[in-house]
């Protein structure tokens, strides 16, 4: 019994081994053989392929193609790799073939619209019209299809169509939004089309994504000085401007100054001029905090600047008459004194040194002459000639300073200190009636300056 049990085991042990033994022997039907072969010689044309032995797999493709004539597939392939060795016309022939077997496979779309952008390329009438219509037919059928938006996106720039790369950029953006050159090409067509504000969230997203990306940081950094540049204007141009307007401004000017730091950081063979720019937008800031009477704002800004330029002539300019508004006159006549020492040939500091002299009453001939030099410089200067007269008014020369601040009126005619001023002039030489009328010019000018109005109905009272 157990010589029996034992046999039986050995033929079911051997069973399998003799079962695949008579399958390799034993011949495959024709149309199964047909079809190893096929698979085999695909096998070894994608070897080929990947060991760049092209001209060999196009063979193995051709030879395919005898054998299986309506393989779209194949014929894709044929043409993708005659494409690769420069067989244009055999890469047109067989995608257009292949299109024609399958229509709605995207692949020989995409090959037939390589062919014709070489071919547009290479032409002396670069008609990129169709290039264009069949890459976007191949969107259609396979809107994934990177490719095909990589390369609309170049044709945009060679066609300069800003709204073509926008369509491409946004769509590469989403398929991979971790590559930061599609963002920052996305933002170069949107810049193109005039959209400042989706440009600068593309740009903000490039760098975001790579913060070595320094062409990210050059452009937000002119964008943000194109729009600073608006704010400032409507700043400087508007009576009492509001807090929104005067902290918009201040933003636009504060990331245009970041952006450019951070493109001096990583960007190559930076020029030396480029940190005097970042000096002038760091002075630009420091003069609107100056304009909207935030003087100390404005000294913490320009102090930055001596530590890559202590000769800034803007700088020192500037925070002479930003020392003065706190009244710290001793810093004031320091700074005002070395941007006269290292631009000499600027007429705004002698003014402003000269007219702080005045106020401060002290080597007023001194002031004469500086204010002087300023208008060598620019005689219908309706400022300057404001400082000549009062630093006159101050030397008890009141003739004289009334003839400068009646000229410094027609230059100025729309400044409520000149008028101020010329108010006062003329109650000192007692004209009390034009004072009283000069004053009231000046409020007109300045509503809300009371202690002009105090003066008007003071003298009024006097003059009846």
């Amino acid at each position: 019994m157990y010589k029996l049990l034992a046999v039986v085991s050995i033929c079911v042990l051997l069973s399998p081994a003799l079962f695949a033994q008579e399958i390799i022997d034993h011949p495959l039907e024709p149309k199964y053989e047909k079809a190893r072969k096929i698979y085999v010689d695909l096998a070894w044309a994608t070897y080929l392929r990947a060991s760049k032995r092209l001209p060999e797999a196009r063979d193995i493709y051709q030879r395919m193609l005898h054998l299986h004539k309506s393989s779209a597939f194949t014929h894709s392939q044929l043409a993708n790799v005659s494409l690769a060795i420069r067989d244009i016309r055999t890469a047109d022939q067989e995608s257009r073939r292949a299109i024609e077997i399958s229509p709605e496979n995207p692949l020989p779309h995409f090959i037939l619209a390589q062919v014709m952008f070489k071919r547009t390329v290479n032409s002396r009438q670069k008609n990129w019209k169709p290039v264009i219509e069949k890459l976007k037919e191949v969107t259609r059928l396979d809107p994934d299809h990177v490719d095909a938006y990589q390369y609309l996106g170049e044709i945009s720039s060679v066609q300069q169509d800003p709204e073509l790369g926008k369509q491409a950029f946004k769509q590469l953006t989403r398929l991979m939004p971790y590559q930061p050159v599609f963002f920052l090409r996305l933002g170069n067509a949107y810049e193109d089309l005039g959209s400042s504000d989706e440009a600068i969230s593309s740009y903000e997203r490039a760098v975001k994504i790579d913060e070595t990306m320094w062409q990210g940081y050059e452009s937000l950094g002119r964008l943000y000085t194109a729009s600073y540049e608006l704010a400032e204007n409507d700043v400087y141009n508007t009576n009492d401007p509001p807090t929104e307007l005067i902290n918009s401004a201040v933003d636009k000017i504060t990331n245009a100054i970041l952006a450019y730091k951070k493109m001096r950081r990583y960007a190559p063979n930076i020029p030396k001029q480029f940190d005097k720019m970042l000096g002038i937008f760091r002075a630009r800031l420091g003069s609107l905090y100056l304009t909207v009477d935030q003087p100390k704002q404005a000294i913490e800004t320009l102090e930055g600047i001596f530590t890559e330029d202590p000769k800034h002539a803007d700088a020192n300019y500037l925070l002479g008459l930003s020392y003065q508004e706190i009244e710290d006159f001793e810093k004031a006549e320091f700074h005002l004194r070395n941007a006269i020492r290292v631009s000499p040939e600027r007429s705004e500091p002698y003014n402003a040194l000269g007219y702080l002299l005045a106020e401060l009453g002290t080597d007023l001939e001194y002031a004469v002459d500086i204010i002087q030099i300023a208008l060598r410089k620019e005689p219908e200067n309706g400022a300057y000639l404001d400082s000549l007269g009062w630093t006159y008014f101050k030397m008890g020369k009141n003739e004289l300073a009334r003839v400068e601040l009646e000229k410094a009126v027609k230059f100025e005619s729309t400044s409520w200190e000149i008028q101020d001023h010329l108010g006062d002039v003329y109650l000192k030489i007692g004209m009390r009636s034009r004072a009283i009328d000069a004053w009231r010019k000046a409020t007109i000018l300045n509503p809300e300056n009371e202690e002009i109005r105090q003066k008007i109905e003071r003298h009024h009272q006097k003059n009846k």
